[in-house]
């Protein structure tokens, strides 16, 4: 679906180590420090449990993952709304992506001097986002404030709205945090505000502190739950050597870490969930794959995933459950049963159905 979660944080907070763990380049990659103008660009597998247990089940010939895109951009100076540093460089690469994971130093490391100030770096950080917002809105507006003196109506329109928005990003709102209008948010939409965009913050951890979090990382935490956005921790160093080890070798070292999952495959998934995606399933003795589509979308536009044409020629979708395949083992068996169901242009797709669309000629 061409979407993209974007790394940001500021210089030294391990955005690059995380990156570089995500995309499997391994520790050694990432010991170096990282800083560039042009961003790396990584497609991730979504990790996705639900895959394995359709494949227990039915005989296939390979199993396919959904992707979500990583970008990891140039850490963001302090003065980066002025075009100090990489800043606009820096600016006009975040404005690409749909959502922020805001890595955030929760470990402390001499060569930096001063420990970890988890909540003073993210308003660093937000400040200079909500700045450069500023300056958007407010070249906007008096754009719109010259062609609205001759009453064109959706300029006055936009007025009213940017107007209001600015007033509220200079009162140090996040927009996302905004209540708006769903018309106020389309006629934003055109200005990529970065404070629009959802946002993770990744708290990363020293290796010590990767089972139990720290004081530190709950600040991140507590941080997130008051402005609107989500939060998780994980050592990014372990991460790194994790990405370097065989499945079975990395699942004794997370119980040695006392651990249930790898940091990053939680980081994936709510990455993928913070952009509003979800997962359907096709499954067949070809294949069987796991698909995006948007929370709330209707079944054409998902059969539209898999082949654009499928949307308009879509006749009905048979929809059932993996609960239900697991119960009976078989497609026919959950048909015979009652199970399978025959749904159609209006239904609303829902995360985790196992889906066969009918499409006409």
């Amino acid at each position: 679906m061409g979407l993209r979660c974007g790394i940001v944080g500021l210089p030294n907070v391990g955005k690059t180590t995380i990156f570089n763990a995500i995309t499997h380049v391994g520790a050694e990659a990432a010991s170096f420090p990282f800083s560039t103008v042009t961003p790396n660009v990584g497609v991730v597998a979504v990790p996705e449990a639900r895959l394995e247990r359709l494949h227990r089940l039915v005989e296939t010939q390979k199993v396919i993952s959904t992707e979500l895109e990583v970008v990891d951009i140039a850490g963001l100076p302090s003065g980066a709304s002025r075009g100090e540093g990489l800043g606009n460089k820096f600016l006009g690469h975040i404005k690409e992506v749909d959502a922020l994971l805001h890595v955030v130093r929760c470990f402390t490391d001499k060569d930096l001097g001063k420990g970890p100030e988890p909540v003073d770096d993210i308003e660093v950080c937000e400040t200079e986002l909500a700045l450069a917002d500023l300056d958007t809105v407010e070249r906007n507006l008096d754009r719109v404030t010259k062609r609205a003196r001759t009453g064109d109506k959706d300029m006055v329109e936009q007025r009213e709205v940017f107007s209001k928005v600015r007033d509220l990003l200079s009162d140090g709102q996040q927009v996302r945090s905004m209540e708006l209008m769903p018309r106020d948010r389309e006629l934003l939409r055109p200005l990529f505000l970065l404070t629009a965009k959802p946002v993770l913050y990744v708290a990363n951890v020293a290796e010590t502190e990767a089972a139990s979090g720290s004081p530190h990382s709950q600040a991140v935490e507590d941080y997130a739950r008051t402005h609107t956005a989500e939060s998780l921790s994980l050592a990014g160093q372990i991460e790194c050597e994790l990405a370097e080890l065989e499945p079975e070798e990395a699942q004794v070292f997370l119980e040695d870490l006392g651990l249930e999952d790898a940091g990053l495959a939680r980081l994936i998934r709510r990455a993928y969930h913070l952009l509003g995606l979800r997962t359907f399933f096709t499954v067949g003795p070809d294949e069987i794959r796991a698909w995006t589509f948007r929370a709330g979308s209707k079944a054409p536009v998902a059969a539209g995933v898999i082949h654009t044409d499928f949307e308009k020629k879509f006749i009905r979708a048979q929809v059932h459950s993996i609960e239900d395949l697991e119960e009976f083992g078989t497609e026919a068996a959950v048909k015979g049963a009652g199970k399978l169901r025959v749904e159609g242009k209006d239904y609303e797709m829902q995360d985790g159905d196992v889906v066969n669309f009918l499409i006409g000629s």
